[in-house]
């Protein structure tokens, strides 16, 4: 018969081994909790950072929306001066301002001065386009097809595309059969997209009115374009590449000279001293009458 002492002893090793064993999945479970904890203050800590930097990438983009709206503010002023000798000139020079929250770039051009794509030969398209292609016969079919997505008939032009092409190519819309309603629905017809669109922007208007262009308001780029002939396409693009930067070639004294439009394009870029920067393009039309002497025709905006 085992002694009472002995079997006590027994009972206490067996309880301490029990301890032991739960002492130790406790520790583990414990050690599992602080490093979940860690990890997820890790993650809080992070995605702090990351909320605060979006914070301030979202109030630096506010403060250069803020800042190019009163640039574009500068410049209705400036249009709004009777004076042909103290008014900015209408030919697309570049009037640099500084302030303090940060540093603006503004122009203005009569809108007669662009290219209207809605009053354009098809010549005239096809010496655009090189900015946008290479190709000859590219080029052709996106005159064609710009000139399709214009008109109201249902005759496709020889390299142009009509609602069955569209239909074809698995497009959810058809032509729309009239005029371009807005620069952004060039993006629309087949072969164009939005790069594109923002290639052709500075030399294009929807609102001169006219099927010519005034070379007094037109950049250096677009009387290139227009006046050229036998040039390459690569030679073209090499030679507006260079000129991007370039101020119209015109006398300054021009600037207040009889324009053919009442329509101007306003174009400003501003940066703020933290390095926001935004874009505004917009189509300004002057009124003779009623409470307010402007109309805005179209408004393009970018960050």
């Amino acid at each position: 018969m085992i002694p009472q002492s002995a079997q006590n002893d027994r009972k206490n090793r067996r309880s301490f081994a029990a301890y032991r064993r739960s002492g130790g999945v406790a520790l583990i479970l414990v050690l599992w909790l602080v490093a979940l904890l860690t990890i997820i203050a890790a993650s809080f800590a992070t995605q702090s950072k990351v909320e605060s930097r979006l914070a301030g990438n979202a109030k630096d983009a506010l403060q250069a929306k803020l800042l190019a709206e009163s640039g574009f503010s500068r410049a209705l002023m400036e249009l709004m001066v009777n004076n042909p000798q103290q008014r900015w000139n209408f030919n697309g020079q570049v009037y640099p301002l500084q302030t303090a929250k940060g540093d603006l770039e503004i122009s203005i051009r009569n809108a007669s001065g662009l290219l209207d794509l809605n009053k354009a030969s098809a010549d005239q398209l096809n010496r655009l386009f090189v900015l946008i292609s290479d190709n000859p016969e590219e080029r052709n079919a996106l005159v064609d097809r710009l000139n399709d997505w214009r008109d109201a008939d249902d005759l496709r032009r020889l390299n142009g595309a009509e609602n069955k092409d569209y239909r074809a190519a698995g497009y959810r819309y058809e032509t729309a059969g009239k005029d371009l309603n807005s620069l952004e629905e060039l993006a629309y017809v087949m072969g164009f997209d939005a790069d594109r669109v923002n290639r052709l922007r500075p030399y294009v208007t929807l609102n001169s009115d006219s099927a010519t262009v005034d070379f007094r308001f037109a950049s250096q780029q677009l009387k290139t374009l227009l006046t050229s002939s036998g040039q390459a396409a690569s030679e073209l693009t090499e030679a507006l590449d260079q000129l991007d930067s370039e101020l119209a070639d015109l006398d300054l004294s021009q600037g207040g000279a009889t324009s053919q439009s009442k329509v101007f394009r306003i174009e400003v870029s501003a940066r703020t001293k933290q390095g926001g920067h935004a874009r505004i393009v917009a189509d300004v039309g002057l009124k003779n009458r009623g409470r307010k002497p402007y109309s805005i025709h179209s408004w393009y905006e970018s960050l």
